[in-house]
């Protein structure tokens, strides 16, 4: 039974699920890290019961651990990251976002049409704009994992785990900064002039 998986054909039906089973799903995404939501308690907030809880199931957004119910991967992730509290720093993103940075700068100026070159330009702002937007959330969030594992992990062990491996976060972060800063200032200073003047 469990294996019949089914698929949300609209962005208005996914909404419209979200919606009538809001109370379940903010209460799943509120207790997120104590991994210890019971089936009975779901059940008590799910809008039709048993019945709601299988549709849930059946439709990805949650999944049954056998008493227990928790958010599908797919739906915390998304969650927490639209509400900014997402706890993992991922500095991949912001790697390859400079990758892609220096691709559409090399593209801009290959480029001699200008409308293609201005698209070009485009996609330089817009990618520097995610590094910006996507760094500033990363030292965010580790502070506030900082924060939390000092004041709230109770195993001294544990504590001193967490905050090394942060502190090889929070070095991964200075790295990428100084590299953002590197093609900034040197690889590709030529288009920043060039943007300059044309812009």
């Amino acid at each position: 039974m469990h294996d019949n998986i089914s698929h949300f054909h609209s962005l208005e039906e996914l909404i419209r699920a979200l919606d009538r089973e809001r109370r379940l799903i903010h209460a799943l995404f509120q207790d997120r890290k104590k991994l210890s939501f019971r089936y009975e308690l779901a059940r008590e907030l799910a809008s039709k019961k048993d019945e709601s809880i299988e549709f849930l199931r059946r439709y990805g957004i949650i999944r049954e651990n056998a008493d227990f119910v928790e958010l599908e991967d797919v739906y915390l992730k998304f969650f927490e990251d639209v509400l900014e509290v997402n706890e993992e720093i991922n500095v991949a993103s912001v790697k390859e976002s400079i990758g892609n940075l220096n691709n559409a700068i090399e593209y801009y100026l290959s480029e001699n049409n200008p409308n293609r070159k201005y698209g070009y330009l485009r996609d330089v702002k817009r990618i520097l704009r995610s590094i910006a937007l996507t760094t500033l959330r990363n030292v965010i969030d580790l502070k506030r994992n900082i924060d939390n594992t000092y004041k709230n992990e109770p195993t001294f062990a544990i504590k001193k785990k967490k905050l090394v491996h942060l502190d090889e976060k929070r070095k991964d972060i200075a790295a990428l900064i100084n590299e953002c800063e590197k093609v900034i200032d040197e690889k590709q200073s030529t288009f920043f002039m060039v943007a300059m003047m044309c812009s």
